[in-house]
């Protein structure tokens, strides 16, 4: 690990001050706040955006609406579709 020239504070318990190693492997609840921004991002749009078990197949994104609904690959596909309907605003 890479230290700093930076002490723990007296009394602290925290391990890791003065460390400046971010995490190899990203965050997997940053993964989730991004879908839950998404899915807040249909819902202001009035629709539904829901995803499919990946242990069935590949992960795909479903967007619905009155009962239409439209298959969407990936995050990336599903961010696309908002912008083309209006609801990126």
């Amino acid at each position: 690990m890479h230290r700093t020239d930076e002490k723990k504070p007296a009394g602290s318990s925290n391990s890791t001050a003065g460390d400046t190693d971010g995490g190899i492997v990203p965050d997997a609840s940053s993964t989730c706040k991004a879908i839950a921004a998404l899915t807040t991002r249909f819902a202001l749009a009035a629709h539904t955006l829901t995803r499919n078990n990946p242990a069935n197949g590949a992960g795909m994104y479903i967007a619905a609406k009155w009962g239409v609904n439209r298959a969407l690959p990936d995050l990336t596909a599903a961010i696309q579709y908002l912008v083309q309907m209006g609801g990126a605003q």
